[in-house]
């Protein structure tokens, strides 16, 4: 998938990010997302780095405080701070920016916006999610060399394990199967526990545990 592809699907989530935030109100700003210390003000502030922030000025903060972690904590909390209404507006307007981040370029940013919309919608039950072909596009990204660096946090998660799609032409790996759709499967090797059971197959018992760990 070349950039012009990447640009316009991520602006395509991007909105639908926003358009949820816009229906759950100022009233569910500090309400819990999937991840981990972010509520859903800070969450849609993370969503907005790869537009204000360069690499370069990333690299240094991260540089500054010795984690990348933690840069991103702080700009998401930085940017994250305002009226909800006003994220979303931004977050929409700046959708289609082509933000290229240094490591992974325009597949870090398409990614990104996948997940993130589920870590906020699922929470809140929301049925809001990126297309199937979507999710397909973010696997091949995710166990990419690159994408392993940048989105699977558990070290090991992908190993002795065939990964395997239930709603779409994909899988990867060898060895016990780990079934599960690709949103699913997506969401669980970015290590996202609250889809675990989501999962099917011998090898999701070997999941469960490695996350736990």
């Amino acid at each position: 998938m070349d950039d012009a592809q990447l640009i316009a699907r991520t602006a395509a989530n991007r909105s639908r990010f926003a358009d949820t935030l816009d229906r759950l109100g100022e009233q569910h700003a500090g309400d819990a997302t999937l991840c981990e210390g972010w509520d859903v003000r800070t969450l849609a502030g993370h969503l907005l780095q790869p537009v204000h922030v360069p690499s370069w000025r990333f690299l240094l903060t991260a540089a500054r405080m010795r984690s990348m972690a933690r840069a991103c904590d702080v700009y998401a909390a930085r940017l994250g701070d305002r009226p909800l209404a006003a994220i979303a507006a931004e977050i929409r307007e700046r959708a289609a920016d082509g933000s290229k981040p240094w490591y992974i370029g325009h597949a870090g940013p398409f990614t990104d916006a996948c997940i993130h919309l589920r870590d906020l919608a699922e929470p809140q039950r929301m049925d809001v999610t990126a297309p199937v072909e979507d999710w397909h596009t973010a696997l091949e990204i995710i166990v990419s060399p690159r994408g392993r660096q940048s989105f699977i946090p558990v070290p090991g998660l992908l190993d002795g394990l065939r990964w395997v799609a239930s709603d779409v032409d994909w899988a990867h790996g060898d060895g016990a199967v780990v079934t599960g759709s690709a949103e699913a499967l997506a969401m669980v090797l970015s290590g996202r526990p609250a889809y675990v059971d989501r999962v099917t197959g011998d090898g999701a018992g070997t999941v469960r545990e490695r996350l736990d760990a």
